[in-house]
């Protein structure tokens, strides 16, 4: 199982859709603690500007201009190691500089006392972000107080930092965590499916992993294994009907045959004829059922050459398509290898050529090719199949054409149905595609596609 399969399961997309809630709940509570954490500070910062500015009005009132400046002084020479530095300014009427560590006399801060953000430069020519107010004392007299806000700042940036590298962090776990789960859950889903695959191909004897745990999957491997154990017994009783009723006709059969034996006459003659038809029939069926009870069965199997077979019935069959004024064509040099019954194989092959030949005009011709895959097709000239009529000509006792020219009960396409499934192989039929002509079948054993 390799990363796209596990990135393109509906495992994944849950797994996607909790890890985006979870970081959207993670983003929510961090936009939620970071304003929470920006309006404290800056409340703060205010309270902490008005009640430095309250203390130097009143020292103002009490001690006048000369008294201010120098207590304006003094605060300015006990600088605070870390956090936002005091910003002073006492100004004259005329904007002339009296104290503080500003170069001048900020010209961008209003003089009713509102709040201002600015990049003021303070003493030593250093520029730092001010938060701050200017308010009017008496005799038209100008005070500045305020404090730098690059510590506040750095730290609602150290603190987007953090955020933002526990989120990625979070985020790339949960991620990992979620495909890990859904690679761990679609394991689970793919091993049962894989036995589905199997049942279905044949193998009822197969039963899904997992149905001693105590868990939900627990629980659908034991309700598929109960349903595969009913299927199976189903199958089996049916199985056995067939055979036994297929057995017990034989032998009346043979008994009525050996009475008709012994009387003369074209009725007699007729009624054994019509007798081994139907003792065909039974033998047809018993087939069918035979090769379909081996499905999935690997027993018995051997490396087979299908374009080996193929050219083995060859002449077997190109007297017979000489009768029929039909020219057998046959392309399998290449060797193609598989694993199955030669004997099974064997008999597919001439079903299939045996109908084509059966089916085809005189003067038409049969085409049978095998190519890597492995891929056995066999193309006729005759009347061909019915689009409608191509899904269900494989079910027993089907036939499209019942002219009375050609006998025989339906049963052969379902013998070559039963053992290409035994083989892990499909058979399709289409339209013929000769290059002279249109018309005719055109029947396709292929390489049953794997399950994923």
């Amino acid at each position: 199982m390799n990363l796209t399969e596990i990135v393109s399961s509906s495992f994944a997309r849950v797994a996607a859709i909790v890890a985006a809630i979870a970081a959207s709940a993670a983003l929510a509570a961090f936009v939620a603690a970071y304003i929470a954490f920006a309006s404290v500070s800056d409340s703060q910062l205010r309270q902490l500007i008005d009640t430095d500015a309250a203390g130097l009005a009143e020292l103002f009132a009490a001690e006048g201009v000369s008294g201010l400046a120098s207590r304006i002084d003094d605060r300015l020479a006990v600088r605070p190691v870390e956090g936002e530095a005091p910003v002073y300014a006492f100004a004259d009427s005329n904007g002339r500089m009296l104290a503080g560590n500003l170069d001048a006399w900020p010209q961008d801060a209003p003089l009713d006392a509102r709040w201002v953000d600015l990049d003021l430069k303070v003493e030593g020519g250093r520029g730092a972000p001010v938060l701050g107010r200017a308010l009017l004392m008496p005799q038209d007299n100008r005070l500045f107080v305020g404090r730098t806000t690059d510590a506040r700042r750095e730290a609602l940036a150290q603190l987007r930092r953090v955020f933002i590298a526990g989120f990625a962090g979070s985020l790339g776990l949960g991620v990992l965590g979620g495909l890990a789960a859904a690679g761990l859950v679609r394991g689970k889903v793919a091993r049962l499916n894989a036995v589905l695959h199997a049942v279905r191909d044949g193998a009822v004897d197969r039963r899904a992993p997992g149905a001693d745990a105590r868990d939900e999957f627990g629980a659908l491997a034991r309700n598929i294994n109960a349903a595969l154990d009913r299927i199976e017994r189903l199958m089996t009783a049916q199985r056995e009907v067939n055979d036994i009723t297929a057995h017990e006709l034989k032998s009346p059969l043979l008994r009525i045959d050996h009475t008709l034996a012994e009387l003369d006459g074209d009725t007699a003659a007729r009624a054994r004829a019509q007798l081994e038809d139907l003792a065909g029939l039974i033998e047809a069926l018993l087939d069918i059922s035979a090769v379909s009870a081996q499905i999935g069965d690997e027993r018995g199997l051997e490396t087979v050459d299908l374009a080996a077979l193929v050219r083995s019935l060859a002449p077997l069959y190109a007297d017979v398509a000489e009768e029929a004024g039909v020219t057998l064509e046959v392309d399998a040099e290449t060797p193609v290898l598989l694993t199955g019954s030669p004997v099974q194989l064997s008999r597919m092959a001439a079903n299939l050529i045996d109908n084509a030949v059966k089916f085809s005009v005189s003067g038409g011709r049969v085409r049978v090719s095998v190519r890597q895959g492995p891929v056995l097709e066999v193309s006729d000239q005759g009347t061909g199949v019915p689009e409608e009529a191509r899904e269900r000509i494989f079910t027993r006792f089907v036939r499209t054409h019942d002219d009375g020219r050609v006998r025989g009960h339906g049963l052969g396409l379902s013998f070559v149905h039963a053992v290409a499934r035994r083989h892990g192989l499909t058979i399709a039929v289409d339209e013929a595609r000769w290059p002279d002509r249109d018309g005719g079948a055109r029947f396709t054993v292929s390489r049953l596609a794997q399950p994923r």
